[in-house]
């Protein structure tokens, strides 16, 4: 009588219209699951890893998902109820250059075919980077979740992120822009962006902030930034800063806040609760109109266009080099940390190093 074979124990046959030897187990969710081979040592081989995974409850149940049907799951269901929209996006776009590796099924993704995507790939250092964060964070979190019995990221270096020179206006080029915008030979068109120009240039807000800030928040000597006003699928939607310390209290010259005055006067209809800066139809900027309105004003300024996020960085390197303490740079910006401050700005100092030798002379009693 022949022996009844033990679930679990699984077998091999040789299959003689495919030529080949088949493996077969039952695994602990009862499904049997069956592989074929040419040669009888694979067969053998699979099968006891298998077994061996059994028993150690390492065994992952085979599955066809895909990597591009992985990161979509993932990023919808674990990414997307805890960040904001914008973010979404961001990860969205990103997931587009992974498409060389979508249709891998998941389990078969190695380490090795990684990291030839990424000595392959034409995109830059900065790209490579963050994908490579996008796609270590889906996978630890397959890992985590037993869809793979091996995290393969943990196997594969980061690309190496270039650092790239920050870029700034100097201070003949920014009086250069006010005076433009104060310019009665200007277009009346940009003139009237002068408020908002000098906001961002003398408290070193991001665009988002400006745009989203709203008359309650202009008091006295200070605009209160916590609002951001963010474009999303060609939505305009007022979102909180990214992090508390984005909450912040910003004070400004004594001219600034004439002119946020003076604009307010100017209105036809004034609405306590709405935006500073407004349409004819009192609805908020886009930021992709700011833009096309801030490459205006450069080239009727004369100056070589960058972009309107270099007037932050410049707000920035200016107050160091005056001598503002980073701490208090660092809380101006909103930044959490000085030191993504000083790492952003502190080389980009402008004539930091001057007074260096006359210093080091007093120091030593040269």
């Amino acid at each position: 009588m022949a022996r009844k074979r033990i679930n679990g124990e699984g077998s091999i046959n040789y299959e003689n219209a495919r030529d080949k030897y088949r493996a077969a187990i039952t695994d602990p969710n009862g499904k049997r699951i069956v592989k074929r081979f040419d040669n009888p040592d694979d067969a053998i081989t699979w099968l006891s890893t298998t077994k061996s995974e059994i028993f150690k409850g390492s065994y992952i149940p085979p599955s066809d998902i895909t990597v591009g049907e992985w990161l979509i799951e993932w990023l919808k269901t674990y990414i997307a109820p805890n960040v904001r929209p914008k973010t979404v996006l961001r990860y969205k776009q990103t997931m587009n250059y992974l498409t060389p590796l979508a249709n891998i099924r998941l389990q078969h993704l190695t380490a090795h075919s990684v990291q030839q995507f990424y000595n392959d790939s034409i995109l830059s250092s900065n790209a490579k980077n963050k994908l490579h964060k996008l796609l270590k964070a889906a996978i630890t979190k397959a890992h985590i979740l037993d869809l793979i019995n091996k995290n393969i990221m943990l196997a594969i270096a980061a690309p190496r992120v270039e650092k790239t020179e920050i870029v700034i206006f100097s201070q003949q080029d920014i009086q250069q822009i006010l005076n433009t915008l104060q310019s009665k030979s200007t277009n009346l068109r940009l003139r009237k962006y002068y408020p908002m120009m000098l906001l961002a240039i003398t408290t070193g807000a991001r665009l988002g902030e400006i745009l989203g800030l709203k008359w309650p928040c202009v008091t006295n000597n200070r605009i209160i930034i916590n609002n951001s006003l963010q474009e999303n699928s060609g939505k305009l939607i007022d979102m909180p800063p990214k992090t508390p310390a984005g909450n912040r209290s910003i004070i400004v010259p004594e001219e600034v806040m004439s002119a946020l005055n003076s604009l307010r006067q100017s209105d036809k209809v004034i609405e306590l609760q709405g935006y500073v800066f407004h349409t004819l139809n009192r609805t908020p900027y886009a930021p992709r109109n700011i833009e096309r309105i801030w490459k205006a004003t450069l080239k009727a300024a004369g100056i070589e266009h960058k972009k309107f996020h270099c007037l932050r960085h410049t707000h920035a390197t200016q107050l160091l080099a005056s001598g503002i303490p980073l701490l208090e740079v660092a809380k101006r910006l909103g930044h959490s940390k000085a030191s993504h401050t000083l790492d952003l700005y502190g080389h980009a100092i402008p004539g930091y190093d001057e007074h260096l030798p006359e210093k080091i002379k007093n120091i030593y009693s040269l």
